[in-house]
């Protein structure tokens, strides 16, 4: 089980948002959710500090999962980022083209529960 671990999700995909949450909430996690990057990045100006993990869409109107990904570092440099993506993403080629942005790792769209939970656990390993 995933103990107290809390999670972010944010996806402005309303489907994809309720059905991520509910495959991180039966292994056990807390989760957040949120439709919007704005209002995620607002939860945690406001001061939420046990969302150690954040899940987002790459692709949402207004702001996009990597410059949400930036500002997230910004304010809290240990945060674990996995993106998700309805393209082919590699960890070691996306940090050749922008090795300033940390993301931990990536989930291709559709991905499966096990897809979302394994990337979930990686980055909840790293966080010791």
């Amino acid at each position: 089980m995933a103990g107290k671990t809390t999670i972010m999700i944010v996806d402005d995909e309303k489907d994809l948002l309720t059905i991520s949450k509910r495959f991180l909430e039966n292994e056990g996690y807390e989760v957040h959710a949120f439709g919007s990057p704005e209002s995620a990045l607002q939860h945690i100006k406001q001061g939420c500090t046990d969302c150690k993990i954040v899940v987002s869409d790459i692709k949402m109107p207004g702001m996009s999962g990597f410059e949400l990904a930036r500002q997230l570092k910004e304010i809290r440099p240990d945060t674990k980022v996995v993106l998700m993506s309805s393209f082919v993403i590699h960890k070691a080629e996306f940090k050749k083209v922008m090795p300033s942005l940390d993301i931990d790792d990536f989930v291709m769209k559709p991905f499966t529960k096990n897809d979302l939970v394994e990337a979930v656990k990686k980055c909840r390993n790293e966080l010791g």
